[in-house]
């Protein structure tokens, strides 16, 4: 094999395995805020982030994807996430 060779990955299956991880997440995250919000905990962007280490703008989408017109953001020191 000559020096110069190179080796071209398949972006496709990465991108594959990548969806799947963050379909994955995603659903992780989606039925982690209903089952505390079930049981009357406060939900909050900030703190499924920091928990999850994950962006608060990736939760946030996340969490619009899943569940569309059922859930609020609600801003404040009340604030947090409702479901409708």
């Amino acid at each position: 094999m000559n020096s110069n060779d190179t080796t071209v990955s398949n972006p496709s299956a990465s991108n594959n395995t990548e969806n799947l991880m963050n379909a994955t997440v995603s659903n992780e995250i989606c039925e982690l805020v209903e089952s505390r919000l079930n049981a009357g905990e406060r939900v909050t962007i900030l703190h499924l982030a920091k928990e999850k280490n994950i962006s608060p703008n990736e939760i946030r989408n996340a969490l619009i994807e899943n569940f569309g017109n059922r859930i609020q953001f609600k801003r404040g020191r009340t604030g947090g996430v409702i479901l409708t």
